[in-house]
């Protein structure tokens, strides 16, 4: 009779351990498929991001590559005149979800409509207080150095992008045609010329100060 007792209570336990492994095995599978379907999800967002937001910065870029042989064109008076326009990039609002992109890649493109601001106040300050007609050299020398750096910087963008989201580079270089070259030449042309200007008025000033 003990034996027979002894039997049942090991069946029942052995069914309530089977069910309470079923519940645990449930609740691992139910938070593998969560993880699984948020990761893929986030995948999802992260892919549609990349597609929308690459194709406004390499519009951008190319844009302000564009801007970059912009040397202006003399009008009816004489003058120098840009004729053509600031890039433009927006920020996509709707159906997007930033929070899927790396931290640093997330704040870089987000802060970017900030620094293309900052870009053309430069631009704008250059153009009423340094710039001299008719050339007004000072001003088309800030306008190709702000947006060269700004389209070196988003190319960068650009190609993180990419990468984060697995999207296939893009090619802006052959043998024949190297923006990235032709940008960075331009930066380190204007850094040369501030330099030397920055010297000369130095010794301007010294010599001044000696008489």
């Amino acid at each position: 009779m003990l034996e027979l007792k002894s039997l049942i209570w090991i069946v029942l336990m052995e069914k309530e351990f089977i069910g309470l492994l079923g519940v645990v095995v449930g609740f691992v599978l139910n938070l593998v498929y969560g993880a699984w379907g948020k990761r893929n999800q986030r995948k999802q967002e992260q892919y549609y991001l990349a597609v929308v937001v690459t194709m406004q910065l390499d519009r951008f870029f190319d844009e302000a590559v564009f801007l970059c042989g912009d040397n202006g064109t003399p009008d009816q008076e004489g003058y120098y005149i840009s004729t053509i326009p600031y890039p433009k990039f927006e920020l996509p609002t709707k159906d997007v979800d930033w929070r899927s992109l790396p931290q640093d890649l997330m704040r870089d493109i987000l802060w970017l409509p900030e620094c293309i601001r900052s870009a053309q106040e430069l631009i704008a300050s250059a153009s009423e207080y340094a710039a001299s007609p008719p050339y007004f050299e000072e001003y088309f020398e800030t306008r190709q150095y702000e947006f060269a750096k700004l389209a070196l910087s988003v190319n960068k963008m650009s190609m993180r992008l990419r990468k984060v989201a697995n999207l296939p580079m893009r090619k802006i270089s052959d043998e024949y045609y190297d923006p990235i070259t032709g940008l960075i030449k331009i930066v380190s042309k204007v850094d040369k010329v501030r330099d030397e200007r920055h010297l000369n008025r130095s010794i301007l000033l010294k010599e001044k100060r000696a008489t």
